[in-house]
């Protein structure tokens, strides 16, 4: 589902829960309605949790991320899922309305380049005969752009993958300027929302920084986690010495950590990193959306200028043709 849908349907969640409506009634009812994606999404959740006998795993086999399912199955442990699914609501009510921004700053230039590509074709067309010529000179464009496109799609789901599983790669990618300060914001994001959740909903310390570790997207956090457990497991360490001794982890999430376990307030600390890192998210996110309408404009620059002097060197050739007829 998009992340309006899901906003809406942590929504209606936390409203049925609030009223004392068991989590089965209240996705029953939300499952009336004939077709659309949340109705849908809740007869999923209706099969898994009969299936399973758990939210969270519910929530997993109906394809949510492993940090939603995190937090939920703390708060399914605690008996504190209203103020899960209003969390969850808030999160995924700010990524929905950063999408809609790059979207609204995007469409314009989308649509001038598109009309570009059709126009400009119009005089070549009228030169050289046809509309065979016409169609071949702006599908092969058009088919350009979206494979562009298509593969800038993929290269991100292959960066985000390399992110979350190889700390090497991560390292490298996560220094790259916009897009890799972006990656570690939006994974500090969710880790310290996790954990504050996770703390917040009473579902153990430790097991909160595993879950936030698991599901956060990125391998140096995840590895981070796994090496700070295992000193306070293994030789008994505090969780900030533990946290400190692994090195090259955000310097708020540091903190957050050092104050909060020694003012016993970790929840209150890490909420308010998760708060810090959504605000720097977001603010990447508006930036990536200003940036990306200006890449637009000067890809349409450019192609317009290409197409400027291909029909000059058209024309050119015609009228030396012409000429070289001409003369006896």
């Amino acid at each position: 589902m998009t992340a309006r849908q899901n906003a809406q349907l942590f929504h209606e969640l936390n409203q049925l829960a609030r009223s004392g409506l068991p989590i089965v009634r209240s996705l029953e009812i939300m499952a009336r309605k004939p077709g659309g994606g949340i109705a849908e999404c809740a007869r999923k959740l209706v099969h898994g949790l009969q299936a399973s006998g758990s939210v969270s795993e519910a929530f997993r086999s109906a394809k949510f991320s492993d940090s939603d399912a995190a937090v939920i199955e703390a708060g399914e442990a605690t008996g504190r899922l209203e103020q899960v699914y209003l969390e969850l609501e808030q999160y995924y009510t700010q990524v929905a309305a950063a999408r809609r921004q790059i979207f609204a700053k995007s469409l314009y230039p989308i649509i001038v380049l598109h009309l570009g590509v059709f126009l400009l074709a119009i005089p070549k067309a009228i030169i050289e005969g046809g509309w065979s010529t016409y169609w071949k000179n702006v599908l092969p464009v058009l088919l350009g752009i979206y494979l562009v496109g298509f593969l800038c799609l993929l290269a991100w789901g292959l960066i985000r993958n390399l992110v979350g599983h190889n700390a090497a790669a991560a390292r490298v990618i996560l220094v790259v300027p916009v897009f890799g300060g972006f990656l570690a914001d939006w994974t500090a994001w969710k880790y310290t929302s996790v954990l504050s959740l996770y703390v917040r909903a009473g579902g153990g310390l430790l097991n909160a920084v595993e879950s936030a570790g698991r599901c956060c997207g990125n391998a140096i956090l995840r590895k981070a986690s796994e090496g700070a457990l295992a000193g306070v497991r293994e030789r008994g360490q505090g969780l900030a010495e533990a946290f400190r001794q692994q090195g090259r982890l955000p310097e708020t999430l540091e903190r957050a950590i050092e104050v909060g376990e020694h003012a016993g307030r970790l929840d209150e600390e890490t909420a308010r990193a998760a708060e810090i890192f959504k605000t720097r998210t977001l603010q990447r996110l508006d930036a990536i959306g200003d940036w990306t309408p200006k890449i637009l404009y000067l890809v349409i620059v450019l192609y317009t200028g290409w197409q400027i002097i291909q029909m000059a060197t058209g024309v050119a050739a015609s009228m030396g043709a012409v000429l070289d007829q001409a003369v006896p």
